[in-house]
C-alpha cells in the first residue's frame, strides 16, 4: 500500500518562492536544467517545477517521522542555482538538518562531490495519471531511488493566490446581460459562470509508491536506446463478443524474470512485426513487462493495432486485473513515441511493488547519521 499525504500551502511556499526566483532570474538566459526555452510564462514554469514539492514532503511528512526520535529532523533540498551541464547534477536530498544542525550529504567543489559514506538519493515524481515511469541514468547507479505520485487539483495554484482576485465585487462583474446577447436558449447551451469554490485548500496529494535503487531499478526496467519508442498496456476490459481464431499461449511469448515480472521474448516480437499482423509499421519499438499470477491460464486470440484480445482460461491475475474464467478481453497497448533522445529506462507503475523494498535500508542509514549528529 502506498503511504500518501496531503500537500498543503505551507507545504508549498519554499518551492513556489523558488519557482518564482526562478522566472525572475531566467530573464534572457536559458533557464537551468531541463528547461531550455527563453519563451515560458511563470504559469508553463509552474507546471513545469511544481513536481520538485515531493522531495520536501516525502521525506519531512513520511519518512523521517520515523526515525527522528524526538528531534526536529528535516531534508535539505538543493535551491541553488547552476548549471548542471558545468557541475553535474545535485542529488535530489543534498543533506539533512537535524535539531538545526546541517549534515552534508554532498559538497561543492567546483562541481557536486558525494561525502563518503553518506546516502545519496534521487526522487523521481510521475502524475497519477501516467501509466509508466521511466529514468535517464545521470550516474545514478549508486544511488538510491524514491518513486512518488502526485494527484495534484487541475486548480491547484487558485489556493496560492488572494482571495480578493475572486471577491463578490470581481465576479459581479463578470455577470453578462442575457438580454443584449441571448435571443434563445431552450436547449440550455450557454450559461453563466459560477463562482470559484475556494473552500479547498489542498493543492491535492503526493503519495509515496516505492523505495528502492536506481540500479534495481533498471536493472528490472525495459531499456529504449536512442530512437526506439515504448509501449505499455494501457487498459483492459472485458469483450461482449466472441473472437474466432487463437495465436497461441500467453507463456510462449515471454519469459518470467527474477522479480516475478513477465517480459515479452523474441517469439512475441516476430509474431507482432510480421506481414499479416504488423501495426508498428517497421518503427523500433518495446514492450513493457507485465505480471500475472498463472501465465499458463491467459492465451492470445487476436492481434489487433494497438490492442490484443486474450481469453482467461482459469480465473486469474493478469497487471491488476482479475480475470474471469473462460473470458475474453480486450488489452488496449499505447506507445510512447520516442526520438533521438538518448536512452532511458521504462517500467509499468503496475510493476513497481515487484522491484526490491529499500525503504528499511535507507532509514537504517540515516537514522545512524541522526544518531551520530544529534
Amino acid at each position: 500500500m502506498s503511504e500518501i499525504i496531503n500537500v498543503s500551502i505551507e507545504d508549498a511556499k519554499k518551492t513556489v518562492y523558488f519557482i518564482a526566483n526562478l522566472t525572475q532570474m531566467q530573464g534572457n538566459r536559458p533557464m537551468r536544467g531541463a528547461l531550455n526555452s527563453k519563451g515560458d510564462y511563470m504559469g508553463g514554469i509552474f507546471d513545469r517545477w511544481i513536481n520538485i514539492i515531493p522531495e520536501s514532503v516525502i521525506f519531512n511528512k513520511i519518512l523521517l517521522p520515523k526515525i527522528a526520535g524526538g528531534h526536529k529532523v528535516e531534508v535539505i533540498t538543493d535551491y541553488y542555482d547552476y548549471d548542471p551541464k558545468t557541475v553535474n547534477i545535485a542529488p535530489d536530498v543534498i543533506g539533512i538538518s537535524i535539531d538545526n544542525k546541517a549534515v552534508p550529504f554532498v559538497k561543492f567543489n567546483d562541481e557536486w562531490v558525494p561525502v563518503e559514506n553518506m546516502p545519496q538519493i534521487e526522487i523521481k515524481t510521475f502524475k497519477k495519471n501516467q501509466k509508466m515511469v521511466s529514468l535517464r541514468n545521470q550516474n545514478y547507479d549508486d544511488k538510491y531511488l524514491v518513486l512518488a505520485e502526485t494527484d495534484f487539483r487541475v486548480d491547484y495554484l487558485v489556493p496560492l493566490f488572494k482571495e480578493e482576485l475572486f471577491s463578490d465585487d470581481v465576479y459581479c462583474q463578470l455577470s453578462m446581460n442575457d438580454k443584449d446577447f441571448i435571443v434563445s436558449n431552450s436547449k440550455g447551451l450557454i450559461t453563466q459562470a459560477p463562482k470559484v469554490d475556494l473552500s479547498r485548500k489542498d493543492l491535492g496529494t503526493i503519495s509515496l509508491l516505492r523505495v528502492t535503487t536506481a540500479k534495481n531499478f533498471m536493472d528490472n526496467a525495459i531499456k529504449c536506446e536512442s530512437g526506439v519508442s515504448v509501449e505499455y498496456i494501457k487498459s483492459i476490459s472485458e469483450r461482449k463478443t466472441n473472437i474466432n481464431g487463437r495465436i497461441g499461449l500467453l507463456k510462449d511469448y515471454c519469459s518470467k524474470q527474477e522479480s516475478g515480472l513477465f517480459r515479452f521474448n523474441e517469439n512475441w516480437y516476430d509474431k507482432i512485426d510480421s506481414d499479416n499482423i504488423s501495426y508498428r509499421n517497421d518503427r523500433k519499438v518495446r514492450t513493457l513487462d507485465f505480471y500475472t499470477n498463472n501465465i499458463d491460464a491467459i492465451e492470445i486470440l487476436k492481434i489487433n493495432k494497438g490492442s490484443i484480445s486474450i481469453r482467461s482460461l482459469e480465473n486469474c491475475i493478469f497487471e491488476n486485473c482479475e480475470l474471469k474464467e473462460n473470458t475474453i478481453y480486450d488489452v488496449k497497448i499505447d506507445c510512447l513515441e520516442r526520438g533521438p533522445n538518448g536512452e532511458e529506462y521504462f517500467i509499468s507503475k503496475t510493476s513497481l511493488p515487484y522491484l526490491i523494498n529499500s525503504q528499511d535500508e535507507l532509514l537504517k542509514k540515516m537514522a545512524d547519521i541522526i544518531e551520530k549528529y544529534k
